[in-house]
């Protein structure tokens, strides 16, 4: 099985069915992520049965918190980021495995520039006293 698209869960198409969510979303690397949801099993909740308010979307995720479908970067037109959605935890965990490498291989290359510059900043240094 592949990634669930988005479409399916905003649409309310598949309300009722259990599936697993994960995000990781972090643009800003200075910041705290927007968005930090590890491999959890939900159900798709229509946001009329629990009188939800969520944007872009006539559905929701479920547990013991409710998760919207997207994060809190949309404005007018653009929804936001949607969650990676799945009916296999496996998949899911993988997913999340793939996102979080991804930002830490981002990381590996903001310390290695950050090493650099302070580097250079000391022999500039060193080569005035």
């Amino acid at each position: 099985m592949a990634e669930l698209q988005i479409a399916d869960i905003t649409s309310g198409s598949m309300d009722g069915k259990t599936v697993w969510i994960c995000h990781y979303n972090r643009p800003d690397m200075n910041k705290k992520p927007l968005r930090c949801i590890p491999p959890t099993k939900c159900i798709v909740v229509s946001n009329e049965a629990t009188m939800k308010k969520i944007y872009y979307s006539s559905s929701h995720f479920a547990k013991v918190k409710i998760y919207a479908p997207f994060d809190n970067t949309g404005f007018r037109s653009y929804s936001g980021n949607p969650v990676h959605v799945f009916t296999d935890e496996l998949q899911c965990v993988e997913s999340w495995r793939e996102q979080v490498a991804k930002h830490v291989a981002e990381l590996d290359i903001l310390i290695e520039n950050a090493t650099k510059h302070w580097q250079t900043e000391k022999n500039t240094l060193m080569a005035m006293a």
